[in-house]
C-alpha cells in the first residue's frame, strides 16, 4: 500500500500534467479514501476469497508520461470473430488508440473514443464510489485516460462495437483503465470487450467501468478474457438502469492468471431489468473470483443471474452474489444460480449466493451446486465407444453451454463454442498473436 501512496505523492504533478481536469479534480478525494481504506484483507466480506494486498505487492512500472507504445493493432492484434461485422477500436494498456479508427461510420451522434474535457463531467465518477472500494479509489487516483461510449436517445446501433484491450510492455507494467458508457433513452447498442496480452511479462490491470442505461434503453455488454498466467486483472463495473431499460452483462474468462470481477448493478426505476452471466474455465494455478451485487430499488424490476465454473488442475474459483431488495421494491422478480464442476482433488471452489429482502411482495430464488463429472454419464458414453477423455470433454462442454446459449450474437456464440472446445482440449493456453480465428 505504501508504495502507491509514495508514488502518488511524488508523481502527482506528472499525473495532473498528462490528464484532463475531470481526472485531476477527483484525485485528491480518491487518494484520501485509499489512504483510509487500504487494501482490503480477507476479513472484508467482499474480498474473503482473494488476497488483494499480495496481488498488488510487486513493483510495476506505470506509463505516467503517456509515452507512445509502438504497436500496429491491425497487423498483430486482431480479435476476429468470423461473420461478425463490428466497429473495431483499440485500447493499448490504458490509453485509447486513436491511430486505428474503423472506416465504417457510426450512426449520427454516437461517439467512441477518448473522453474529452467537460464531456459528461457530472456522470464520471458518480457511480464508482471511491469511499467504499479501495480498488476504485486506487484506479481513480492514478487513471489518466478514459474510453467513452455514448449513444444518444432513440438511436439504434446496428453494428456491434468491439473494443480490444491490448497489454503491451517489455517490462512489468500496471495499467489503470477507465470506461464510461452512456446510453440514453430508448437507444440500443451491443458491446464486445476482448482482453489480450501481447508480451510475456507481468501485468497488473485495474479497470473501472460506469454504465448508465437510460429509460427504455437496451444494452448488451460481453467481456472475453484471453490473456496469460502472468496477468492480474481487477475489474469493477457499476451500472444504473432506468425505468423500463434492460442490461445484459456477460463475462467469459478462458485464460489468465488472477482475475477478480466485481459487478454492482442498481435497478433504480420501475420495470428495470438486468441479466448477469458468467462462464469460467480455470486450470493450473488460475484464480478467478466473481463478486456481484444487484440492488432492487424500485417496484416491478427483474434480475436473472447465472454463473458457471469448470475448475481443473490446482485452480481456485470463487463466486459471491448478493441480491438486495429494498423496502419499496415490491413485485421484485429475481433468480440467482451458481453451478460448478470441480474436476480434480486439488482444485477449489467457493460459492456464496445471498438474498437480502426487505419487501414482502417478491418472487426471489437463489441456489448453488458444486460437483464432479457424472460417473454414470461417463460410463454410458464409454460403453458406446467414446474414450474417457473425450467423454469428459463433452460433458464439460455441455455444462458450459447454458451460459454460451444466452449470447444473442450468433457469430460470437459460435466462436465461443469453438474457443471453449479448444480450451478444454488444452489448445488455447493463451491467445497467440491475438488473432482468434487462427486457433
Amino acid at each position: 500500500m505504501n508504495q502507491y501512496i509514495d508514488l502518488f505523492q511524488s508523481q502527482r504533478a506528472l499525473l495532473d500534467a498528462r490528464s484532463l481536469p475531470v481526472f485531476n479534480e477527483r484525485r485528491q478525494e480518491a487518494f484520501e479514501a485509499f489512504q483510509r481504506l487500504g487494501f482490503p484483507s480477507r476479513k472484508v466480506e467482499r474480498f474473503k476469497y482473494t488476497d488483494v494486498a499480495e496481488a498488488f505487492a510487486p513493483n510495476y512500472g506505470l506509463n505516467l508520461s503517456r509515452l507512445r507504445i509502438p504497436v500496429n493493432p491491425y497487423q498483430a492484434f486482431r480479435c476476429d470473430v468470423p461473420n461478425l461485422s463490428t466497429s473495431l477500436y483499440f485500447v493499448v494498456n490504458d490509453s485509447f488508440y486513436k491511430d486505428a479508427l474503423p472506416k465504417a461510420q457510426l450512426p449520427k451522434g454516437v461517439y467512441v473514443g477518448a473522453m474529452q474535457d467537460g464531456t459528461f463531467k457530472d456522470l464520471f465518477g458518480s457511480l464508482a464510489d471511491v469511499n467504499s472500494d479501495a480498488i476504485t479509489a486506487l484506479n481513480t487516483m492514478l487513471a489518466q485516460d478514459a474510453l467513452l461510449l455514448y449513444v444518444p436517445a432513440r438511436v439504434r446501433v446496428e453494428r456491434p462495437i468491439q473494443v480490444v484491450n491490448i497489454l503491451r510492455s517489455a517490462v512489468p507494467l500496471m495499467a489503470n483503465r477507465r470506461v464510461l458508457i452512456v446510453v440514453e433513452e430508448d437507444a440500443e447498442v451491443r458491446l464486445l470487450f476482448c482482453d489480450h496480452a501481447a508480451d510475456d511479462v507481468d501485468f497488473l490491470t485495474t479497470q473501472v467501468t460506469e454504465v448508465f442505461v437510460g429509460k427504455g434503453a437496451q444494452v448488451e455488454i460481453y467481456e472475453l478474457e484471453e490473456s496469460t498466467h502472468r496477468c492480474h486483472r481487477f475489474a469493477n463495473l457499476y451500472a444504473d438502469i432506468d425505468e423500463g431499460a434492460h442490461l445484459t452483462h456477460a463475462t467469459f474468462t478462458l485464460t489468465g492468471g488472477l482475475t477478480r470481477n466485481q459487478t454492482d448493478v442498481r435497478l433504480s426505476a420501475p420495470g428495470a431489468e438486468v441479466q448477469l452471466y458468467g462462464c469460467v474455465i480455470a486450470d493450473e494455478q488460475q484464480h478467478i473470483d466473481n463478486n456481484t451485487l444487484i440492488e432492487h430499488c424500485a417496484s416491478g424490476c427483474k434480475s436473472r443471474e447465472l454463473y458457471k465454473y469448470v475448475v481443473d488442475g490446482q485452480a481456485e474459483g470463487a463466486f459471491a452474489g448478493r441480491i438486495l431488495v429494498h423496502e419499496n421494491a415490491q413485485q421484485t422478480d429475481s433468480q440467482e444460480t451458481n453451478a460448478n464442476l470441480v474436476c480434480t482433488p486439488e482444485a477449489r471452489m467457493w460459492t456464496q449466493p445471498m438474498l437480502e429482502i426487505y419487501a414482502d411482495d417478491v418472487k426471489c430464488s437463489h441456489g448453488s451446486t458444486v460437483g464432479q463429472l457424472n460417473d454414470d454419464a461417463l460410463f454410458y458414453m464409454q460403453q458406446r465407444g467414446i474414450s474417457k477423455a473425450e467423454a469428459q470433454l463433452l460433458l464439460k462442454q455441455a455444462f458450459a453451454e447454458e451460459v454460451i446459449h444466452q449470447i444473442t450474437l450468433e457469430p460470437l456464440r459460435d466462436r465461443l463454442h469453438h474457443l471453449v472446445d479448444k480450451r478444454f482440449r488444452g489448445e488455447l493456453t493463451y491467445c497467440r498473436g491475438c488473432k482468434l480465428c487462427s486457433h
